[in-house]
């Protein structure tokens, strides 16, 4: 893509990636936001010290301002991801490539610029890792960035799993221990410094905004589960109670029927994923039974927030569908050597996740049954979150991007573009969509006051695109220019490919 004709701009900037001036009016332009009911023809901004200041339509005098024509173009508010990971590489694992640590510093060097490339202005991290967080901040660009702070886990339960010995308080000194369920004490802990309001307290004293828990099952451990504690409904309205004392939402990891009636039963009030795992159904089930179809209809029906994450699911699914890596956006989402990775010396993944998982699948099922199995998968739950839409869901948007595990369908913005498109075949509406990524996904997370919306006092975060959103979800790869606290940016700029 070539800078548009953005005739006063392209003189004062010359498609640079930045203006430099902090004072800017958009003229021109067809403004969309959340909050009207109808598009605001022939309309104008007026943008200082990186705040929106007024808007109007028709002439204005712009003596003294750098000047954006948008030509007609579509003013939207900057798009926010309320669920992303910042630490994760999408495909990337050591053991396949001599190259690991320079691939992932070239992955996370580009990762800020990306979400922008997408039109991503600003990204919740729902597990935060002090040092990604700085690193993500300290780039020359980068989206805002919001967070929850450390993911706040139990004292003994599945994520415990995975210290192998290392002390809790080494890895998630923040743990949180159910004495509703006579949770685990660990040796010379202080459990008063385990209660409900201290965890909330360490994720405020460590600037998170919101409070995450796990409800994870791991119905997919190959054999069973070992034994972990899974949180009591008590202590999780603990949990809920101190956070709303300080305004901060609860969010809970489950994709389990069982997860979700927890959620219904605990009263949080983000479900951090959708409701994918069926136990005792197949696979590749079409259609859930009707006490997890009830469930689902429960949820939402409820307060309960929804973030559907189809791109987490679609991440294993990378695998086999080899469609994935040939999207030609790939090229402004990571460098070329990465992207060469993934297509070579990534590729072992697929034999390590058939030779781990391979069995959960039956007996019976050979290479060639994967592709069908994992699609029929994706499929359904599509099909569910449409219904749950139909029924009333509050969705937010979020991609999980980068999730881990296995796959590679998890780059930064274009995974978020990709779960535009999987709302879009689920049956959710353009104008739910658009809702979801502005104003929604700023109430849920307290930024309503500063961005959501295109108007007076906001932050001037927006976006000028070639098409009506409104219209086709296509319209949301068609940006032109990236505007990040009243600094334009051209699109170009972001790639990976420049």
């Amino acid at each position: 893509m070539t800078c548009r004709l953005y005739s006063v701009f392209l003189l004062l900037a010359s498609c640079a990636a930045f203006s430099s001036e902090p004072s800017t009016i958009i003229t021109n332009a067809t403004l969309l936001s959340p909050e009207r009911s109808a598009p605001l023809s022939n309309a104008w901004v007026r943008i200082d010290q990186g705040l929106l200041t007024q808007i109007g339509t028709g002439p204005v005098d712009t003596t003294g301002y750098t000047t954006i024509d948008a030509r007609g173009g579509y003013l939207v508010p900057g798009l926010i991801d309320s669920h992303v990971h910042l630490y994760h590489a999408t495909g990337l694992k050591r053991q396949y490539t001599k190259d690991f640590d320079e691939l992932y510093k070239a992955f996370m060097e580009q990762q800020p610029r990306s979400f922008l490339y997408f039109g991503f202005t600003t990204v919740v991290e729902l597990n935060a890792d002090t040092d990604s967080n700085a690193r993500f901040e300290a780039a020359p660009i980068h989206p805002r960035l919001a967070h929850c702070g450390q993911g706040v886990i139990l004292s003994d339960g599945f994520m415990a799993l995975d210290l192998e010995g290392t002390p809790i308080d080494e890895v998630y000194p923040g743990y949180l221990i159910d004495h509703h369920g006579d949770g685990l004490i660990p040796p010379g802990a202080d459990p008063k410094k385990h209660t409900p309001e201290a965890v909330v307290e360490y994720v405020r004293e460590h600037g998170g905004r919101c409070v995450k828990l796990y409800y994870e099952e791991a119905l997919w451990w190959p054999g069973g589960a070992p034994p972990f504690r899974l949180p009591s409904a008590a202590i999780v309205r603990d949990v809920v109670a101190a956070a709303h004392a300080h305004n901060m939402p609860v969010l809970l990891h489950a994709t389990t029927p069982k997860g979700h009636r927890f959620a219904l039963e605990a009263g949080v009030d983000i479900l951090a994923h959708g409701m994918w795992e069926w136990p005792d159904q197949a696979f590749d089930a079409p259609e859930p039974i009707p006490e997890y179809a009830n469930i689902a209809s429960r949820v939402a029906k409820s307060a309960i927030s929804l973030q559907p994450t189809v791109s987490t699911i679609r991440n294993t699914a990378s695998l086999f569908d080899p469609s994935v890596l040939k999207d030609p956006d790939w090229v402004h989402a990571v460098p070329a050597p990465y992207l060469a990775y993934l297509q070579t010396d990534g590729q072992n993944q697929r034999e390590a996740f058939i030779t781990r998982f391979g069995s959960e699948f039956g007996a019976d099922k050979t290479l060639k049954d994967f592709p069908v199995l994992m699609s029929a998968f994706v499929s359904r739950y599509e099909r569910l979150i449409g219904r749950m839409d139909a029924g009333g869901a509050k969705l937010l948007f979020g991609s999980d991007t980068a999730v881990g595990g296995f796959g590679w369908a998890s780059p930064p913005g274009l995974a978020g573009y990709w779960e535009m498109q999987a709302w879009r075949r689920s049956g959710v509406s353009l104008q739910t969509l658009f809702e979801s990524l502005t104003i929604g996904n700023a109430r849920a997370f307290g930024l309503d006051e500063e961005i959501g919306t295109v108007e007076a006092g906001k932050r001037a975060d927006l976006l000028i695109l070639d098409a009506n959103p409104l219209e086709d979800v296509s319209a949301y790869n068609s940006i032109n220019l990236v505007i990040l606290g009243g600094k334009a940016m051209t699109r170009d700029a972001l790639s990976a490919g420049q």
